[in-house]
């Protein structure tokens, strides 16, 4: 019997400030990451540096957007949540269905 493969669209807002790392190389960590949780990464985009609408923290005004879409399992979401939870340089992530 074969795994249910589901569609996801991951939203990634990334905090870059206090990293040598650029957003490239996040992308590419995440992207391991999510590999070892079975998951495999469709399409990727860079969506830049964008300012908060409100901002809760004034040193922290603007983010790095990334958006990724991702084919795997139903356990991927959360499995790929728990992995990144530590990673300072991931400031939220947002899952959507598709």
């Amino acid at each position: 019997m074969s795994a249910i493969i589901n569609n996801y669209k991951f939203s990634f807002i990334l905090d870059l400030r206090n990293t040598e790392d650029d957003a490239a190389k996040v992308v590419d960590d995440i992207k391991e990451t999510l590999t070892v949780v079975g998951g495999e990464a469709t399409a990727t985009e860079d969506l830049g540096v964008r300012d908060f609408e409100r901002a809760a923290d004034r040193r922290f005004a603007q983010g790095h957007y990334i958006q990724m879409e991702v084919a795997g399992a139903g356990s991927v979401p959360a499995a790929l949540k728990e992995k990144l939870i530590h990673d300072k340089r991931v400031n939220r992530i947002f899952v959507e269905s598709v």
